[in-house]
């Protein structure tokens, strides 16, 4: 078996293609056994043209596939053959020391399941001004068990392939929150979610906190994978564990966006205002603490928005008809495949284009 297989999903990425494979072949070029793999999602930008020019596999996902980030995922790990698997995203450029600090923990911890970070560095897409890097990090380093995923978990983390055959990999048909999901199926199983303190990754992406922003994850169908992480699990023993760690924001958000409609609706019937008055000095109510909370009253109004959207997205993904992930097909069109072994020497970027001078022995189809 292979010690370490890498998954790279991309959509449209190709501003930071090289900056990504080429710190990926430098974190991974003492390793003696390695594979690298790269999803795509039907990039109409350069993305694929760029990948193609360094020696990893690279596979497309076919127009008439559901596309998402889990997807990818779920694609590219049915690809690959290593004992540990990391999953990195088209935005990111992995931090040089952590993935050898995470393989150690791993084998020292036969329980592991994966091995995440609790810090990531966010940085705009330009990348005009990148801080240095963080210090190494120090061999022996103790990391921490997660009791619980409350927080939005990242896509950068090193699984155990051992545990994904027993637990399940990614459910493909999850248009978000795969991640979290899959953590508390690890956990359900009795093996752990460990965290180191140093950071994995610098993501590049625009601020997330804004109205386009959050608007332009409902366009993408990101707001849903809550309610169907919901209707995956209904009748199940994970059912609670999810709604408790991940579920219970947007279900409040929900019941709040139904009392509103609801004594909207007995206003129009019965003429009462009562009801709808209550449910709007609620509402202010819940401003008035956002805004307080925030230190803004733009931050408050933000925070009002969010919890409608994540209502509207919970409702519209519990509808979704859920569908077995062994279903997902997996005729992914493959662009490029190598098998090698390399000794890594340097890897630079020249006028934005990858310059590479690594020793190869590959096979190219």
């Amino acid at each position: 078996m292979i010690e370490l297989s890498i998954v790279l999903i991309t959509k449209n990425q190709a501003w930071n293609i090289p900056r990504l494979i080429e710190s990926v072949l430098q974190a991974t070029s003492l390793f003696p056994s390695r594979e690298i793999i790269l999803v795509d999602s039907n990039s109409t930008d350069e993305t694929v043209k760029f990948a193609g020019r360094y020696p990893i596999n690279v596979v497309r996902l076919r127009p008439g596939q559901r596309l998402s980030p889990a997807a990818g995922r779920y694609i590219g790990y049915k690809r690959t053959r290593g004992e540990f698997v990391l999953f990195l995203d088209g935005d990111m450029e992995l931090l040089q020391g952590w993935l050898g600090q995470a393989v150690q923990v791993m084998r020292e911890m036969p329980k592991g399941g994966v091995t995440l970070s609790r810090k990531v560095i966010e940085l705009p897409p330009s990348g005009a001004s990148v801080p240095p890097s963080p210090a190494p990090i120090t061999h022996g380093a103790i990391p921490k068990e997660v009791s619980r995923v409350s927080f939005v978990a990242g896509g950068a983390a090193l699984y155990r392939r051992s545990v994904l055959e027993h637990v399940g990999t990614f459910n493909p048909y999850l248009f978000s929150d795969e991640e979290p999901e899959l953590y508390i199926r690890i956990r359900h199983a009795g093996y752990q979610v460990l965290q180191l303190d140093a950071p994995i990754v610098r993501h590049y992406s625009q601020p997330q906190e804004t109205p386009s922003a959050l608007l332009g994850r409902r366009k993408r169908n990101f707001l849903l994978g809550v309610g169907q992480c919901i209707r995956y699990h209904m009748g199940t023993n994970l059912l609670w564990p999810y709604l408790k760690e991940r579920g219970l924001w947007s279900l409040t958000a929900a019941l709040w966006l139904a009392a509103g409609l609801g004594s909207l609706l007995w206003t129009l019937i019965t003429q009462d205002f009562i009801p709808l008055g209550l449910w709007v000095l609620f509402c202010c109510l819940l401003l008035g603490i956002a805004a307080v909370r925030k230190r803004s009253l733009r931050r408050g109004l933000y925070t009002l928005f969010h919890r409608v959207l994540m209502a509207e997205g919970l409702l519209r993904g519990f509808l979704m008809k859920p569908l077995p992930p062994e279903s997902y097909p997996e005729d992914a069109e493959i662009l490029q495949e190598c098998g090698f072994e390399e000794s890594f020497h340097r890897v630079s970027t020249k006028s934005g284009v990858a310059q590479s001078n690594v020793t190869i022995r590959a096979r190219m189809v």
